[in-house]
């Protein structure tokens, strides 16, 4: 009950972010177990961001995940950090640490890392991938997505 009380409360301390600090992502792609990437699993996931600077970034996210023929809706607490090395394409480092709720609820974290390829000052297509955590399954899944940011 702590760790979803946590969860809760620190999606709460992002909720009056100010309207000129609006940012947000959508990114879609697949999960697999990491032994078993040639099967489809649904990955969608956004986030909505609140903007320390231009490399860093704290917010929450949600989306929805299908495991096995298994719908979960995340939410997560999540960090984005740009790193600076590059003009137009900067890679990235990202996590996230929340519960999934569904037939299958159970507390989850991922990490992972990607590219951030700059398409003006306020837009980016970002293409990820990293490695999710269960943990009541103890299973390690394996996650690719593409998707678009929007910073305001």
């Amino acid at each position: 009950m702590k760790k979803i009380l946590t969860a809760i409360l620190f999606a709460l301390a992002f909720a009056a972010v100010p309207a000129s600090a609006f940012t947000m992502d959508v990114q879609g792609g697949i999960v697999n177990h990491v032994s078993e990437m040639g099967k489809f699993n649904l990955n969608v996931f956004g986030h909505w961001w609140y903007p320390i600077d231009q490399m860093l970034f704290f917010g929450v996210g949600t989306g929805y995940q299908e495991i096995d023929n298994v719908g979960l809706i995340p939410v997560s607490g999540s960090v984005w950090v740009r790193l600076p090395i590059g003009s137009r394409t900067l890679p990235v480092a990202t996590g996230d640490w929340g519960y999934l709720f569904g037939s299958d609820h159970q507390m989850f974290w991922r990490a992972g890392g990607g590219l951030d390829i700059k398409n003006g000052d306020y837009s980016s297509i970002m293409l990820m991938g990293g490695y999710q955590f269960l943990d009541h399954d103890g299973h390690g899944y394996a996650y690719v997505q593409a998707g678009i940011l929007i910073e305001i």
